[in-house]
């Protein structure tokens, strides 16, 4: 009862509406950038009353089509083309391709960037291991790879298979590189194993003898640094020297592992280290020293 009622409404609206049609001027004044916009709308708002097909629809939408292709203007040829699109009579399009898509088994990889690629791709599908074209040992004999870009993509992947075998190859390979790109990616790879992983394996001392390695190391304990349980003193003891010093990367990644790793009770030797700094780093200190914990 209640849609038959809104029914007869809406057929009720309809001849209301044709009433107040858009004149000629309203379409005249597509062409005047100034008025454009409310004579787009005024048709637009017209449009929408027509709800079913009738010959009354057919006629409008006849003279909207005209317009649209007699105007050389884009602006009103694209708006009266919307205004096209609430026709009745407009067969919708089905959004997508009725037709399945076709489904191709991709190649198999044949050297070890292309095994790379598809072992990648199989882990983003979450496909069996049975599938995997390479296990984690030959993974591992990758990361040895001469090229870098080769070896890290191998790291990667042998993080998802297997963390606790990547886990020590990333450290080693951390120590070894100078670089400030390549520690970078490095350094990245760590902080996404798993946190009780990478607190159990972190060294307790700074990694390589580059600065942009250890400065790597001082960034991941800030990180992970308050969860080292009996290993506190020992990082606290590696860490402490690298707080004095020029101003770098390294001391700057050593004042921001401050707050992560010391307490109120030591307070007295940060503040002896913070002595002298540069005006670059005293304000970190200074950040660092508020940000202590009470315990």
């Amino acid at each position: 009862m209640k849609s038959s009622l809104l029914l007869v409404l809406l057929l009720a609206i309809g001849p209301l509406c044709a009433a107040e049609a858009p004149s000629d001027a309203t379409f005249a004044d597509l062409a005047v950038a100034e008025k454009r916009v409310a004579a787009q709308q005024a048709i637009f708002d017209y449009s929408r009353s027509f709800l079913m097909a009738s010959p009354e629809a057919k006629a409008w939408f006849e003279r909207v089509r005209v317009a649209a292709k007699a105007s050389e203007d884009p602006e009103v040829q694209a708006a009266l083309g919307q205004v096209l699109l609430l026709d009745p009579a407009y067969k919708r399009l089905l959004p997508l391709n009725p037709k399945p898509v076709n489904s191709y088994e991709p190649p198999e990889g044949t050297t070890p960037e292309t095994k790379l690629a598809q072992l990648e791709r199989q882990l983003d599908l979450r496909r069996p291991k049975e599938e995997y074209p390479l296990s984690v040992d030959e993974l591992v004999v990758l990361t040895k790879h001469e090229d870098f870009a080769t070896a890290q993509r191998a790291n990667r992947l042998l993080r998802r298979l297997s963390p606790s075998t990547a886990a020590p190859i990333l450290w080693d390979r951390l120590a070894k590189l100078t670089q400030r790109s390549q520690v970078q990616e490095v350094e990245d790879e760590i902080l996404r194993l798993p946190s009780a992983l990478a607190t159990k394996l972190l060294p307790v001392a700074p990694v390589g003898s580059s600065l942009a390695s250890k400065a790597a190391w001082a960034r991941i304990v800030a990180v992970r640094g308050s969860r080292y349980g009996k290993n506190g003193p020992l990082l606290r003891e590696s860490l402490l020297p690298l707080l004095k010093g020029p101003a770098n990367e390294l001391t700057e990644a050593a004042w921001a592992a401050v707050p992560k790793l010391f307490a109120e009770s030591n307070r007295a030797a940060l503040t002896e280290a913070s002595q002298g700094l540069s005006e670059r780093l005293a304000p970190k200190a200074k950040a660092a020293l508020d940000a202590l914990r009470a315990k």
